[in-house]
């Protein structure tokens, strides 16, 4: 792939991520947030998240001398941490989902993973 090519697919998954991201972001700002519909939002942003950081770092391997990245583990675990979080503001913080949380945030992140 030609640094032109790497480029405007990069372009095309960020804004594809930025537009998954900002529709998510509408849906938790209703009053009454309807969990169905952010649980599908939190799959297509986890979706459009893996394209865009595929496509930065194919860029960069292009661009960059090569350096050593961050085990895949370790990325996914901050991912369901970050998701569970947001699960439970949209929920309005209560207390004691935190197990439930973080079950929901790691099945969207595997069903995210085995749709890429």
């Amino acid at each position: 792939m030609s640094r032109v090519e790497a480029w405007r697919a990069y372009e095309r998954a960020f804004h594809e991520f930025s537009a998954r991201v900002s529709q998510l972001q509408y849906l938790t700002t209703d009053p009454y947030p309807d969990k169905n519909k952010i649980e599908a939002a939190l799959v297509e942003v986890e979706k459009s998240r893996r394209a865009y950081d595929r496509n930065r770092d194919a860029l960069a391997q292009l661009l960059l001398p090569s350096k050593r990245s961050v085990p895949v583990a370790e990325c996914t675990k901050e991912r369901v941490k970050s998701i569970a979080e947001l699960l439970w503001e949209s929920a309005g913080r209560p207390e004691g989902t935190a197990d439930e949380d973080w079950h929901r945030a790691e099945e969207i992140v595997r069903r995210a993973l085995t749709a890429a």
